[in-house]
C-alpha cells in the first residue's frame, strides 16, 4: 500500500489541456526525473521496511563477551521459569536475568534505593497517592523468538498490562495473587470474574491497569500504599509478550522464557544445568555506581568496577549440586568460581574468629560475609489430622513440639555458627525488625512434656505418645535428601525421642514438596522464606488469602487477618510496632511456626570473578560483574 501510494504520488496524470511541444517536452522531463528519485525513495523505504520485517539483532548492542563465562551452583533444583507462576528462590534467580521490571534497585546504596530499569523515570503519583504512571523507555526489544514471526519485537506498556493481568488469570495459579488482590484497583473483581465465567478476559479495559498509549502505563491503586513499588521490582512482574504465551502454551512457557533483559535461556536440564547466554537485543549500561563511604569492601569493588562497559559476563553456566561436599569440591577444584559456603565445611574457609583462611588468600579468593534476609522455620498444617486443628489439645501438641526441638544444637552443630537465633519472623536486615522483640518460645524438654502430660497424650508400655482418644501418635515431617537435611532430621528424632513422640521422616524432591504445600497435603515441613524488602512481605506467610500460595501451615485467623490488614497501612512507628507484636503472638501461642535461625552467609569467589558481591534483595545479579579472561 505504500509503494502504490508513492506511485500515485510521483506518476499523477497531467492537468494540461493544451500546451507548445517544448514546454511539454520540459515537463515530460521533470516528471521523468522525479519519477526516477521517487522509484530510489520507494526502493529505500522497501528495504527499511523489510529490516523491520526482518531484523538482525545489532550483535554490538550487548557489550557482554561470549568468551567470559561465570561459573555458579543452585543447591536446589529451579522449578521452572514461568514468573507469574513460580516462586522459589532459584527459579526466580534465573528469571532475574532474562526478564526486565520497570524499576530496580541502585547496586550498591545503603539503605536500599528504588531506580528506574525498563521505565524512563520513576512514576509520576497522583496527590491522593492511588494512581501510578509510568513511561517505557522506547528502544527495548524481546530476545529473538519464532513467536515475534521474524519481526523485531519491542518491549511497550501493553506487555506491562499483560503480565498483571496474568496474575489475576485463576488458571495460572500466581503466588502473588494475594498483594495484588489488595493492592490494585479492580484486581479481585476481575478474578472473580474469571472464576464465574471459567475464562479469563484479557482484552478488557481493566480499571486498575492500563495503557493509555504504546509507552505510558497506568496502574490504580485501592489505597495509598507504602509497599506496592516494591512489588514491580521483581522478575513477575517483568514485561511479557503475549503472542509468547499464547505460542507455547501454559506448559510450554514454563520452559521457554523469553524478555527483554541480559541474558536469554540457551540450555535447560531439568534438576542438572541451567545456561545463559547474553541477549543481543540488550543494550548495556556503564557501571556508575557509588559505594557507602564507610564500608572499605564496598569501596575496592566500586574503585575496580567503575566506568565499565557492562554487562561482561556473556554466558552463564549454572550446576545443581545438592550435596554440600560436591558443592566445596567443586568450589576447590575450581570447576564453579563462587560459592556460598556450605556450613558444614565453613572450618576449610574461615577462621575461629571468621576471617579468611591464609591458604586461600594466597590463591587470591575473595570473601563477602553478609547477615541474610532470610528466615528460616518450620511449618506445621492446620489442616493436618494429625497435628492440625485449633482445638486446645492440638495447639498443646505443636508447641510441645516446637519447645522441644533444640534451636541452639542446630546452628551449633549443623549451622556450625553461621546464623542468628530467629526471635521473630521478619530478619535483622529487613525493614519492620523489631531488635527489642523476644519470643515467648524457649527450648524446654521438660515443659515441652509437662504439657503433653496436661493434655492427655500419655505414653505407651514402650514410651512412645499416643493420643488423647488412645490412638498411637505419629509425627509426620517431610525432608530433602540433602544432608543437611538429613543432619536435621537425626537432630529432630533426638528431639523427639525426648517427648516420646515417634517421628517419621518422608523424602521427596523440593520442586515436588512444593506443589503438595500448596495443597495443604504436607504436615510439617522446614523452610525458607528470603529476599523480602519489608515486614508485610514476610508476614503474609500466615494471611488466611495466601493459603495455596505461601501460607504452607494453612493457618486462618480472623485476629491475624485484621493485624495484617492494619500493617499493610500504617506508617512506621510505635502502633505498627505493637502490631506487628500481636501477630508474632498469635504465630508463637497456637504452634504454627517454629522459627529457627537467620543465616550469616560466607560467600568466596575467585580471583577471575571481579566485582563480586550480594545486594540484599537483587536476583540475578551477574550483570554487575566481569571475568578475566584466562
Amino acid at each position: 500500500m505504500l509503494n502504490q501510494a508513492l506511485l500515485r504520488l510521483f506518476f499523477k496524470p497531467e492537468t494540461f489541456v493544451t500546451c507548445s511541444g517544448v514546454f511539454c517536452l520540459q515537463r515530460t522531463a521533470v516528471n521523468f526525473l522525479t519519477a526516477i528519485r521517487g522509484l530510489m525513495l520507494i526502493a529505500c523505504l522497501t528495504l527499511a521496511y523489510q529490516a523491520q520485517a526482518n531484523p538482525v539483532p545489532n550483535p554490538k548492542a550487548n557489550p557482554a563477551d561470549p568468551n567470559k563465562v561465570l561459573r555458579l551452583a543452585f543447591p536446589v533444583p529451579e522449578t521452572g521459569f514461568d514468573p507469574v507462576r513460580v516462586n522459589d528462590l532459584y527459579s526466580n534467580t534465573i528469571n532475574a536475568g532474562i526478564f526486565q521490571p520497570l524499576i530496580t534497585y541502585d547496586w550498591m546504596a545503603m539503605p536500599t534505593k528504588l531506580v528506574p530499569d525498563a521505565a524512563e523515570a520513576m512514576p509520576e503519583i497522583s496527590k491522593d497517592g492511588k494512581t501510578y504512571t509510568f513511561k517505557v523507555k522506547k528502544g527495548l526489544f524481546f530476545t529473538p523468538d519464532d513467536a515475534f514471526k521474524g519481526h523485531r519485537r519491542e518491549l511497550t506498556a501493553h506487555d506491562f498490562v499483560y503480565v498483571l493481568l496474568r496474575h489475576a488469570d485463576p488458571k495460572n495459579r500466581s503466588p502473588q495473587v494475594s498483594d495484588f488482590d489488595d493492592k490494585i484497583f479492580g484486581f479481585a473483581d476481575s478474578r472473580k470474574q474469571a472464576v464465574a465465567s471459567g475464562k479469563f478476559d484479557y482484552d478488557q479495559r481493566h480499571p486498575g491497569i492500563y495503557a493509555t498509549d504504546r509507552y505510558t502505563l497506568v496502574i490504580q491503586l485501592n489505597q495509598p500504599d507504602r509497599n506496592f513499588l516494591t512489588l514491580l521490582t521483581n522478575p513477575f512482574a517483568a514485561g511479557m509478550a503475549r503472542e509468547l504465551v499464547e505460542k507455547y502454551g501454559f506448559e510450554g512457557t514454563m520452559g521457554h522464557p523469553v524478555g527483554t533483559g541480559p541474558y536469554v535461556l540457551d540450555k535447560w536440564v531439568r534438576g542438572s544445568k541451567i545456561i545463559l547466554k547474553a541477549n543481543p537485543e540488550y543494550a548495556g549500561f556503564v557501571w556508575n555506581f557509588e559505594a557507602p563511604a564507610n564500608n572499605p569492601v564496598e569501596q575496592r569493588i566500586a574503585n575496580q568496577m567503575q566506568g565499565r562497559k557492562m554487562p561482561q559476563v556473556g554466558r552463564v553456566e549454572v550446576s545443581i549440586i545438592e550435596e554440600p561436599q560436591s558443592m566445596w569440591l567443586a568450589f576447590s577444584g575450581k570447576e564453579i568460581d563462587v560459592v556460598a559456603v556450605p556450613p558444614s565445611f565453613i572450618e576449610k574457609a574461615l577462621t575461629p574468629k571468621n576471617d579468611l583462611l591464609q591458604t586461600w588468600v594466597a590463591q587470591g579468593v575473595n570473601m563477602y560475609r553478609s547477615v541474610e534476609p532470610d528466615i528460616r522455620y518450620q511449618f506445621f498444617n492446620m489442616r493436618d489430622p494429625v497435628i492440625g486443628g485449633y482445638t486446645p489439645e492440638k495447639v498443646a501438641l505443636r508447641r510441645a513440639i516446637i519447645m522441644g526441638y533444640d534451636i541452639d544444637e542446630e546452628i551449633r552443630v549443623i549451622r556450625k555458627g553461621q546464623a542468628v537465633k530467629a526471635q521473630q519472623m521478619v530478619s535483622p536486615v529487613i525493614a519492620g525488625h523489631d531488635p527489642n522483640y523476644k519470643s515467648l518460645v524457649k527450648f524446654s524438654p521438660l515443659s515441652a512434656n509437662a504439657l503433653l502430660d496436661q493434655f492427655g497424650y500419655k505414653k505407651d508400655a514402650k514410651g512412645f505418645r499416643m493420643h488423647p482418644d488412645g490412638k498411637p501418635l505419629i509425627f509426620t515431617m517431610y525432608s530433602s535428601t540433602s544432608s543437611i537435611d538429613r543432619e536435621r532430621d537425626e537432630l529432630w528424632k533426638k528431639s523427639m525421642d525426648r517427648l516420646g513422640i515417634k517421628l517419621k521422616v518422608k523424602k521427596d524432591k523440593f520442586p515436588e514438596m512444593l506443589k503438595q504445600g500448596k495443597q495443604c497435603a504436607i504436615p510439617s515441613w522446614s523452610l525458607g522464606w528470603t529476599r523480602s524488602a519489608e515486614a508485610e512481605f514476610v508476614m503474609k506467610l500466615l494471611y488466611s488469602k495466601t493459603v495455596g500460595q505461601n501460607n504452607y501451615a494453612c493457618f486462618e485467623n480472623a485476629d491475624y487477618d485484621a493485624y495484617f490488614e492494619q500493617l499493610k497501612r500504617l506508617p512506621d512507628g510505635p502502633e505498627r510496632t505493637r502490631v506487628l507484636q500481636n501477630m508474632y503472638r498469635l504465630m508463637e501461642v497456637n504452634g504454627v511456626l517454629g522459627l529457627s535461625s537467620t543465616s550469616i552467609a560466607t560467600r568466596l569467589s575467585h580471583q577471575n570473578v571481579e566485582g563480586y558481591r550480594k545486594h540484599p534483595l537483587l536476583l540475578g545479579d551477574w550483570i554487575y560483574y566481569d571475568i578475566q579472561k584466562p
